[in-house]
């Protein structure tokens, strides 16, 4: 996978950040320094599940002990099916007539690991798709240093809209995002 494949994967977790943190905040209203260290957190612990999805993709990927690029386009299709799957699980709760759209807590730190765990599973399914096209031995700081980045502006400017109330069309983003994420998803069946 390129840089740019991992830029633009976590452009779009973090507009799905930004989403979450926007609800949240709009509805408890946080302190700027707490919502600061709450996206924080929750972004450190989506990183370290999307890395880990990575090693445990780079272990159950498919190769040929002679040649190790005779099964790329096998590895590709199990990227392609995980990151479809993802953005379904993303998108749908938006296009429903009544979204019912999770929200937390984000006043206390109690739900706080609950939430970049439970927020952080796409991540960590994303990770193992990426981890079956590209070691991450070799691309781990190309997936480190854009998703700690974009997970952590994104969600910290949900912070800022909530707490503004500033409305914003979670339905388009929503799908901007979906589309993102399908297009690195592609993009890597094309490179395959």
């Amino acid at each position: 996978m390129h840089t740019a494949a991992f830029i633009v994967a976590a452009i779009a977790f973090g507009i799905n950040n930004m989403l979450l943190f926007q609800r949240c905040s709009e509805a408890v209203r946080p302190r700027l320094s707490h919502g600061l260290a709450v996206a924080l957190a929750t972004t450190a612990i989506q990183t370290l599940l999307f890395i880990i999805g990575m090693y445990v993709g780079d272990l159950l990927h498919f190769e040929m002990p002679d040649n190790h690029e005779a099964l790329s386009q096998s590895n590709a299709l199990v990227m392609l099916g995980l990151t479809v799957f993802v953005t379904l699980r993303q998108l749908m709760p938006y296009l429903r007539r009544e979204p019912r759209l999770p929200l937390f807590d984000i006043g206390t730190w109690k739900p706080v690991g609950a939430m970049g765990v439970a927020t952080g599973i796409n991540l960590l399914l994303v990770g193992i798709g990426c981890g079956f096209v590209t070691p991450p031995t070799t691309s781990i700081h190309k997936a480190l240093w854009p998703m700690l980045v974009a997970l952590f502006i994104f969600a910290y400017w949900g912070v800022m809209l909530g707490r503004q109330k500033v409305s914003i069309r979670p339905r388009r983003w929503a799908i901007v995002a979906a589309i993102l994420l399908l297009g690195v998803a592609i993009g890597t069946m094309v490179d395959a």
